[in-house]
């Protein structure tokens, strides 16, 4: 996952320096101490503003998941389920509840609990999912703190033009001056807009699509536990989640070529 993320941060930098190159503009044009500043402090101080800090903990916590995404090899997931399944189907549920302390997932931890004590099938699937459709708005409303910081960057690289320019007029007197209000003039616009369309954007997609591939990954476990509390045969639970399985990867790839 993160491999893909800075493959692509590198290839869109290696472009634009080279671009630049090819023009016949010195990189070191780009060096603006002052106005990497106001963009970056200026985008954080808002983002900041707007979010709680919980939200803002959750949004920074996030960014490990591009070197450790959270979902799990699904076929590995259904292959467990099917194993609880087999025990349940031959045994009794209630086998299962010398498993249910070594689960590390609390969501398979919790369905598994409820399944050795009995509760109705139906009531099982409405609890799981109700947790997961609650842990998603969460993490939707985190990754909206990258989006945001996506919005800001350009409106403060506009800011920072604004107080170049003011560097200008105040400096139209002394030339020595006037290279250095120009120069954070425009390259605060060139830093908040790469910094919006190259980094925060993008990655708030990618967190996106990684929340979306780990609501899949947990309604296919919120079958197969539903279907171990309805007493299923292992067989039939196999065959559907592996159904479901092959359905959610046609919704990823969809979703990826959209």
């Amino acid at each position: 996952m993160f491999y893909m993320t800075a493959l692509g941060l590198g290839l869109a930098i290696v472009a634009v320096f080279s671009g630049q190159l090819l023009d016949g503009v010195s990189l070191l044009a780009l060096a603006q101490p002052g106005a990497f500043l106001i963009v970056v402090g200026g985008t954080l101080g808002a983002v900041v503003a707007q979010s709680s800090p919980k939200d803002f903990l959750m949004g920074t916590k996030l960014l490990q998941w591009l070197f450790h995404p959270p979902v799990s090899d699904r076929e590995e997931t259904i292959q467990e389920i099917v194993g609880w399944s087999k025990i349940a189907y031959r045994d009794g549920a209630l086998k299962l509840d010398s498993l249910a302390d070594e689960i590390q997932d609390p969501l398979l931890r919790n369905g598994v609990e409820m399944i050795v004590d009995s509760y109705d099938p139906e009531y099982i699937r409405d609890t799981l999912l109700m947790d997961v459709h609650i842990r998603d708005a969460r993490l939707r409303n985190a990754v909206k703190m990258w989006e945001s910081a996506g919005g800001y960057a350009p409106t403060v690289g506009i800011l920072g033009s604004v107080i170049g320019l003011l560097h200008v007029m105040n400096g139209l007197g002394d030339v020595s001056r006037l290279g250095a209000g120009i120069a954070i003039a425009f390259v605060s616009t060139i830093y908040g807009l790469a910094l919006a369309n190259l980094l925060f954007l993008p990655l708030a997609a990618k967190l996106r699509a990684i929340i979306f591939e780990l609501t899949l990954r947990d309604e296919l476990r919120i079958e197969g536990l539903t279907m171990i509390a309805q007493r299923k045969q292992p067989r039939l639970v196999e065959r559907t989640l592996v159904a479901a399985r092959e359905r959610s990867d046609n919704v990823i790839n969809i979703r990826r070529a959209a």
